[in-house]
């Protein structure tokens, strides 16, 4: 894929509904939605789970990238610190939570952070979905049957049909 065809699509990252894994630790719902710069409709969704060490990692990856590019025009956003108490409170996570989102989200606008290897790895072997076709296929859905109601014989009523 040629770089011009990288930047053709509009980023959007967001994380969410954190839950506790079977082995004891907290991961998060990662989506990373691309949508064609060209066809607004055309819309891919890709979904990992992740937990706060994948992020702490991803981060002083992309914080090097960064660094090496000599932006000073924008810092580069904070992680929450680790720790081993306390890590399964909700503001803990809550926090985790926001740092690995405005983490993403600053990628967005820098091509070198976005396209990244290491941001592609982080994705990998994600679920790929197009939301786009899933609601196209719905329209050709014939509308559903409406059962009408059968006609009484004259001089009963359901009522009493029911009580007999």
């Amino acid at each position: 894929m040629s770089r011009q065809a990288k930047d053709d699509f509009l980023r959007h990252y967001t994380v969410s509904d954190p839950r506790t894994h079977p082995k004891g630790y907290t991961e998060y719902k990662v989506t990373a939605q691309f949508i064609s710069k060209k066809d607004p409709e055309d819309v891919k969704e890709v979904v990992v789970w992740k937990r706060y060490s994948d992020f702490h990692k991803l981060h002083g990856d992309l914080a090097y990238t960064h660094r090496n590019l000599f932006r000073r025009l924008e810092e580069f956003p904070a992680f929450p610190r680790a720790q081993v108490f306390g890590r399964f409170e909700a503001s803990v996570i809550e926090e985790r939570r926001k740092g690995a989102e405005d983490l993403l989200r600053f990628t967005v606008h820098i091509p070198a952070l976005n396209n990244s290897p290491q941001l592609k790895e982080f994705f990998r072997g994600g679920e790929v979905t197009r939301p786009s076709e899933a609601s196209r296929d719905l329209h050709i859905l014939p509308p559903p049957l409406i059962p009408t109601p059968l006609p009484t014989p004259p001089g009963s009523s359901l009522t009493s049909d029911l009580w007999q």
